[in-house]
């Protein structure tokens, strides 16, 4: 089969090698349990994003999600993309791809990985890849999010295990003065926090943390809300930037707020909009 054009206006080039750099430094950064629970966190987010109203004859065929997994846990880092581009190609539906798909094969690995039929770096590695490619197909994949959507939602979410809320209660009322609508979530746990956000399509997520402890996670709710907010830009705010230099490419956010007074020229700055 003829190699497909990454470039191609079904594919997002930016964010498909902003999350591989993500996936690398996480590999690079973090402890091998902390990668484990990210590994877990995107079989998990991607796994149960379940069909809905395709027919069934239109979901791939348990031969075509092993075809998959096998391009996913190929030496051939190209294998996977080109395997669900020639799927676009030939027709198959957003939906399909999504939560037929790309579901499906997170399925399948995450048995795999249960029954010691692949390892940990095999998983992590086609976890790597799939997340990945929901990221690069994330305009493809979720059109219908930003039609209807309120003016300026926004999500402001201290991370789980954070105890530090004064700055998080002064920067939401600060942008909800500057018009933004904003929800913000503080003392949630991980999963709680993604069940509360699952009702809006956010333009703007703010994740604030400030201890060291808590990057992997900062990480893990950054890779889910990735997964379930595909449109959304991510910032991070908080001290925690000052014990990570590379915390923008870590967590794969598009800008950090250093302080209140530059925050919503920040924001403004991420969105494309003008400054006043």
């Amino acid at each position: 089969m003829a190699k497909l054009s990454m470039n191609e206006e079904i594919f997002d080039h930016s964010a498909y090698e902003h999350a591989n750099r993500q996936m690398r430094l996480v590999k690079q950064e973090l402890a091998q349990d902390a990668i484990s629970v990210l590994a877990r966190e995107v079989v998990r987010r991607l796994a149960f994003r379940m069909p809905r109203s395709e027919k069934t004859e239109n979901l791939p065929t348990a031969s075509e999600i092993e075809l998959l997994c096998a391009a996913l846990l190929s030496a051939d880092n190209s294998a996977a993309d080109q395997f669900i581009l020639a799927a676009r190609r030939d027709g198959v539906a957003p939906g399909v791809i999504s939560r037929g798909y790309v579901a499906g094969a997170a399925r399948r690995l995450g048995e795999m990985w249960d029954d010691d039929r692949i390892s940990f770096i095999d998983v992590t590695l086609a976890c790597s890849k799939l997340y990945g490619i929901i990221r690069g197909l994330r305009h493809v994949l979720a059109p219908t999010l930003v039609e209807g959507r309120e003016s300026r939602p926004a999500l402001f979410a201290l991370v789980p295990g954070e105890t530090h809320t004064l700055g998080i209660e002064i920067a939401t009322d600060h942008f909800r003065r500057d018009g933004w609508d904003v929800d913000m979530l503080i003392g949630l746990d991980h999963d709680m926090l993604l069940n509360k956000t699952e009702q809006r399509h956010y333009q703007a997520i703010v994740l604030v943390a400030n201890s060291d402890r808590m990057m992997e996670p900062l990480t893990r709710l950054s890779l889910a809300l990735r997964i379930t907010q595909p449109l959304a830009h991510l910032i991070v705010a908080g001290s925690i930037q000052d014990h990570y230099p590379d915390i923008l490419h870590l967590v794969g956010a598009e800008a950090v707020m250093s302080d209140l007074d530059s925050a919503i020229t920040t924001l403004r700055g991420v969105l494309g909009e003008k400054t006043v």
